[in-house]
């Protein structure tokens, strides 16, 4: 609900939508003056031409009066101001997902550098083994992270000096990650027991995220109901106001269209003999939202005299 509407200040209760709202200036000397300009509410609108559409101009002077929503005043010929309401839209669409992606990872451990690289490699290559067997192609199998770095501990020794401590390198730890996409989300939990049998106790699993392999499919879905809901929110404004809408003069898409992926938690580290005596793994997704934002402005009609 807009309140009062005076020179430098503007008073806004409730929302978070924008109004942009076009008044007229009062051409005395005293506004001349100090250069303000006096703005009367819509209900007060004069020497407006009938049926004419006023949008907001590009060289609006944006009032700021709280976080959420501005009023934005630029004084043009013919003495009076111009006025839009800007609003926002959302629009979500629902996708059941159609790829998982599994974040794995081995971890060796040895007194040297040689050794864990070795332990390793060959962890690895039992995993890439399990997945490709267990239908997984081999372009949906990237690495992500390789690092070697040294293991250490804090040693107290004697010295002529007295005591005095340092760290010491007991060994090494290679790690070796990789990303692996699914793209039949019935066999996630097979693939988790494959893995996790064929690598033992170095494989980690770091979580499972669904999501789709081609959003850009659901996208026009999402920005058509974005738009929608801006429309329908100017159109509430216009109504609570009493002015009429007009068309849309600005719409801008904020942040693109993204799809929001499902992550589901795993966990698997244990050797063959154990991983037999397990349940078989369930793995269980969600939807996916595909989400797209706009922002735009609208015009609005001074209605035609009757």
């Amino acid at each position: 609900m807009l309140e009062k509407i005076r020179p430098r200040k503007a008073v806004f209760i409730g929302g978070v939508i924008a109004l942009t709202m076009v008044a007229t200036v009062a051409c005395s000397s005293n506004s001349e003056e100090d250069g303000l300009a006096t703005v009367a509410p819509i209900g007060q609108i004069t020497n407006v031409p009938a049926g004419t559409i006023y949008a907001p101009s590009t060289q609006a002077v944006p009032i700021e009066f709280n976080d959420f929503a501005r009023v934005a005043v630029s004084q043009v010929s013919g003495g009076f101001q111009q006025v839009g309401i800007s609003t926002s839209g959302r629009g979500t669409v629902a996708v059941d997902p159609n790829i998982a992606t599994l974040s794995l990872m081995v971890e060796a451990r040895a007194t040297t550098v040689s050794d864990a690289r070795q332990v390793a490699a060959e962890t690895m290559d039992s995993a890439r083994s399990a997945l490709t067997g267990a239908g997984v192609a081999e372009d949906d199998i990237i690495t992500r992270n390789f690092n070697i770095q040294p293991q250490s501990t804090y040693v107290e020794r004697d010295s002529a000096l007295g005591k005095y401590g340092e760290y010491v390198i007991i060994g090494y730890i290679v790690s070796n990650s990789a990303e692996v996409t699914i793209r039949d989300l019935g066999e996630v939990g097979n693939v988790i027991d494959q893995v996790s049998e064929a690598a033992g106790d170095e494989v980690r699993i770091n979580g499972i995220s669904f999501g789709l392999d081609n959003p850009a499919l659901y996208a026009a879905a999402a920005r058509d109901l974005a738009a929608r809901d801006a429309h329908d929110k100017a159109e509430l404004y216009a109504g609570i106001l009493g002015v009429e809408l007009g068309p849309v003069v600005y719409l801008e898409e904020t942040g693109g269209t993204s799809p929001a992926p499902i992550f589901a938690a795993a966990e698997a580290a244990f050797s063959g003999d154990q991983a037999r005596s397990f349940a078989p793994t369930q793995i269980s997704s969600g939807d996916v939202d595909v989400t797209a934002s706009v922002s735009a402005v609208f015009a609005i009609v001074i209605p035609a005299a009757r």
